[in-house]
């Protein structure tokens, strides 16, 4: 019985002693810290071994990769083109002949995300008037509905392809296939095109009206000229039309990822039997190197890597401050992250920092969340 009364008085004299350790006034343990081991007092009573001591320094920074970090690619092959696509990502290939041939590869989630290919469009004439001389001799000619390419750009060509992606649905696909691209306006060209043409930056408003940004490349062909009264009726027509497009504070994310897209795409000999029968002007372009689109891919990366950042710096600083989020980086392995607004005042170690201006062009690896 002693020797129990003496257990019970050495665990409470114990409970007392590590109350009183606790009550101590010693400062709390601060999860962000990375720079201060929250450690008992530096005696040799105190100290704690190295594994323990990496455990308390190591900060708790909860971080969901991005979509984009995240992306798996898988083969479409229809037996005529094959090409990558992101996992879960669908493909649209309405009946177009093989000169004209098309497809659109989209998320079905938000198909705002999306990459577009055709090689080849055509009916367009030079000048309004023209097209407006034409349209009263021929009320019910495509030549007459649809908007002339004036001047014959590339820009010219995407100002008025809202009006003409409307025709061309109702009329000749029956529903809405070639996406629209309202208030299309250039920030930036970024040079020639391999094949002829722009290569253009270039931002838009989707159907509920939000700001879309995109790559957008089209080669616009004249093949000559047919003047009747007075008017020059010879029509116009646009090769190797590619879009990329996504929200404008996403863009730059997924850019990489389309454009790895477009330089897979490859023409089956099927195909490419099929397309000699139909149009001769792009059989020796597309024909004289199966990897054509992997060097135009190449190209427009090369495009996009010297871009102008202004645009990056001030679209992503204004999507930041309306999201609530402000950027940093990790110093160790150069990934940048979106955090959540206040995240620099909450942190106090070293590893992960406020970007500079020129880092609002990276891709986000992720998103710090509390």
């Amino acid at each position: 019985m002693k020797k129990r009364w003496i257990g019970y008085l050495l665990v409470l004299s114990f409970a007392i002693t590590l109350f009183a350790g606790c009550a101590s006034g010693r400062p709390a343990f601060t999860p962000l810290d990375d720079t201060k081991a929250n450690t008992p007092a530096d005696t040799e009573a105190g100290k704690v071994d190295d594994k323990q001591e990496d455990i308390f320094k190591t900060p708790i920074i909860n971080i969901t990769p991005s979509e984009t970090s995240q992306i798996k690619y898988e083969e479409y092959d229809n037996g005529l083109v094959s090409f990558d696509i992101p996992e879960g990502w669908e493909v649209d290939v309405p009946s177009f002949g093989y000169a004209s041939y098309s497809f659109k590869v989209y998320d079905p989630d938000d198909e705002d995300y999306m990459f577009f290919f055709c090689l080849k469009v055509t009916g367009f004439l030079k000048s309004e008037d023209a097209r407006a001389a034409f349209a009263s001799m021929y009320p019910d000619a495509a030549f007459g509905k649809l908007a002339a390419i004036d001047p014959q750009t590339t820009e010219a060509f995407y100002k008025v392809w809202t009006q003409n992606a409307k025709l061309s649905n109702d009329e000749s696909v029956g529903y809405d296939y070639f996406p629209y691209l309202d208030n299309f306006t250039v920030v930036e060209n970024l040079g020639q095109f391999p094949l002829g043409g722009d290569i253009l930056r270039a931002t838009f408003t989707n159907a509920s009206g939000d700001l879309m940004q995109g790559l957008f490349t089209a080669s616009i062909y004249d093949a000559g000229s047919y003047y009747m009264y007075g008017y020059d009726f010879a029509p116009l027509s646009s090769y190797h039309n590619v879009m990329m497009t996504a929200p404008d504070d996403d863009f730059n994310n997924w850019q990489p990822i389309m454009d790895h897209c477009l330089g897979t795409v490859q023409f089956s000999e099927e195909f490419m039997n099929g397309f000699r029968r139909e149009e001769e002007i792009m059989v020796s372009t597309v024909q004289a190197n199966a990897k054509i689109y992997d060097e135009i891919s190449d190209m427009i990366m090369d495009s996009w890597e010297m871009r102008n950042n202004s645009y990056d710096i001030i679209s992503q600083k204004q999507s930041d401050a309306t999201l609530g989020y402000e950027r940093v980086y990790d110093t160790e392995t150069g990934d940048v992250y979106r955090a959540y607004n206040g995240f620099t005042d909450d942190y106090s170690g070293d590893r992960y920092q406020s970007i500079t201006d020129d880092m609002y062009t990276e891709v986000i690896s992720g998103y710090i969340e509390r």
